[in-house]
């Protein structure tokens, strides 16, 4: 009997993701992404349940994860749960859920205040503004489009579209 540990979660992520190396060199990245449920109550009432779910990456995509998810991004993550047993300080047994990315999808524009005008203008580099952190800035220069790229067109006219 095959048997399979598959998950496909749709969310947002609730913070940049946390990037670390390990002794290894292996890097690990970790976000939390929640999810939403929508239905509705007994009077008809429209609810929304939310659920957090711990997200683990390892190696390039980490660091992808680590180069082009910010905090609101939503994406679609593709992967296994896998669950980790432990005890705490109070000698108690803990078991926590976390999901291995495998791969993911970019699904949407992070901030849902900006139009679209707006966040595509933020894949330009312009100036930043002095309150972001180091951080976020060599991630910005690092996605950021040069605008001495040469850009190659292609016409093809006889396409009945």
């Amino acid at each position: 009997m095959n048997t399979s540990n598959f998950i496909n979660l749709i969310g947002r992520l609730g913070d940049a993701p946390k990037t670390t190396t390990l002794p290894s060199g292996i890097v690990v990245a970790e976000f939390s992404l929640a999810t939403n449920e929508y239905y509705r109550d007994r009077n008809g009432n429209k609810q929304t349940r939310t659920d957090w779910h711990r997200v683990k990456a390892f190696g390039k995509l980490a660091e992808l994860f680590d180069q082009y998810l910010d905090r609101g991004k939503q994406v679609s993550i593709v992967g296994s749960m896998r669950y980790r047993k432990w005890v705490d300080k109070h000698d108690q047994n803990r078991t926590s859920a976390e999901v291995i990315a495998q791969s993911f999808s970019f699904l949407g524009g992070g901030d849902r205040q900006l139009g679209d005008q707006e966040m595509s203008s933020t894949m330009v580099a312009d100036p930043a503004p002095a309150a972001i952190d180091n951080k976020t800035q060599r991630r910005r220069e690092r996605t950021a489009v040069s605008l001495d790229e040469t850009v190659l067109e292609t016409v093809n006219d006889d396409l009945p579209f």
